[in-house]
């Protein structure tokens, strides 16, 4: 596949765009203060790790167990009603949160089905929002489309610290449960603007007749099961290294809560970074070398800590991986939204969402063993032999002549 990128179109004169642009800003601003408020709530009330990290666990499990039945349903219906039903949900799910902390002897009860519904809908939304840009904008558009939109949630990590302080000067957490609710109905208003948007697919095919044919497509991409495999390690030793080095941050460098936040804006900055720039250097590049290199230059990244353990050193080391583990995500995603008609994008978002993250749950978990037998040290060096071991063996593939 091969995509011209036309720097001279103007994404911003794009009114579709800017729509969604918004209505997105704003999603992302509720989704990190829903981030930040949960876990701070869940800990005033049980004072218990144990529970924060049971509610993490259940607010990853719809994007595991739903996402290829999300994309076969958001394939046959209206993208833009069907979007403005997630916010609604997700808006009722954060009032009976809030309802349940206000009012209930024990919200936990409420709050642990909330919050897997609440990312359910979340999920639900994105995967629409994608559609949405694959039909608003030509092909060559999209590459600088999904950069854009990535820039939103790494400017949230960069205000993470200033929102983290302001709901701590809040009487009470659970009322940063309201300021979600009302960004959630200002997305849903601000993308009530959006022209109407009829389904392409009418089918009347069963619900896994549909998703055997989407497989099948997927099956046929073999760019994209190629790609798929090595997104399925990456995001593993991603994540076991951004959990670890939070850990290595307050175990072995004794770094208080401020300073662990200042790790997070600098992951922020970086992140905005790569987003700004991903389609320039793809354009010059093409998608599948950058792919690869970010890939390696990511994993260089995890070495950080080791050369240099200190708070600068592993600050630098969270911006350096997110600025260039950002380009891999946006060739990824870019990838998916130009190889795929829109009529299957749902589903093959569906499929390769949760094939994306299958291997987290076994890493997260066998990394905190790896660090008690073995040292932490010895865990950063695994997960740069692994990815680099990636990025090498995709040399090997057709993946590098993406353009």
């Amino acid at each position: 596949m091969t995509t011209a990128i036309n720097t001279k179109q103007n994404i911003w004169k794009s009114s579709a765009f800017v729509t969604l642009f918004s209505s997105a800003l704003l999603v992302a601003f509720a989704s990190k203060v829903y981030d930040l408020a949960l876990p701070l709530l869940v800990y005033e009330l049980t004072q218990s790790a144990k529970w924060m990290g049971w509610m993490r666990a259940v607010e990853f499990l719809p994007n595991l167990l739903l996402a290829l039945f999300i994309g076969v349903w958001v394939d046959r219906v209206d993208k833009k009603r069907w979007s403005q039903q997630m916010l609604t949900g997700q808006a009722l799910m954060v009032i009976l949160s809030f309802s349940a902390v206000q009012w209930m002897s024990q919200p936990l009860w409420v709050l642990f089905p909330a919050a897997f519904l609440m990312m359910a809908f979340n999920y639900g939304y994105h995967n629409a929002r994608m559609a949405m840009l694959k039909r608003a904008l030509p092909q060559n558009m999209q590459n600088t489309a999904t950069a854009r939109m990535s820039s939103l949630y790494s400017f949230m990590e960069t205000v993470g610290p200033v929102l983290s302080g302001a709901l701590l000067l809040m009487a009470a957490i659970h009322y940063a449960l309201l300021v979600v609710a009302a960004m959630l109905v200002l997305a849903y208003w601000q993308l009530d603007r959006l022209d109407e948007q009829p389904p392409l697919n009418q089918s009347s095919q069963s619900f896994f007749a549909s998703l055997s044919d989407a497989w099948s497509v997927f099956v046929g991409s073999r760019t994209m099961v190629v790609i798929t495999l090595a997104v399925m390690v990456i995001n593993t030793t991603g994540s076991v290294f951004w959990i670890q080095a939070i850990y290595f941050a307050k175990a072995e460098l004794t770094l208080n809560s401020v300073q662990v936040s200042y790790l997070v804006a600098a992951s922020g900055i970086g992140g905005m970074l790569g987003s700004f720039t991903a389609d320039i250097v793809r354009q010059k590049m093409g998608l599948g070398r950058l792919l690869i290199l970010s890939i390696a230059l990511e994993a260089i990244g995890f070495l950080f800590p080791i050369v240099w353990p200190t708070l600068w050193g592993l600050g630098l080391g969270f911006l350096w991986v997110s600025a260039v583990g950002l380009y891999s995500s946006i060739c990824i995603w870019s990838f998916r939204q130009e190889a795929f008609d829109e009529k299957w994008l749902g589903r093959i978002a569906g499929i390769t969402g949760s094939l994306f993250k299958l291997l987290m749950p076994l890493g997260l978990a066998a990394s905190g063993y790896w660090v008690e037998g073995l040292g932490i040290t010895s865990l950063f060096l695994l997960c740069f032999v692994v990815q680099a071991s990636v990025a090498f063996m995709l040399l090997a593939t057709r993946v590098r002549n993406v353009a």
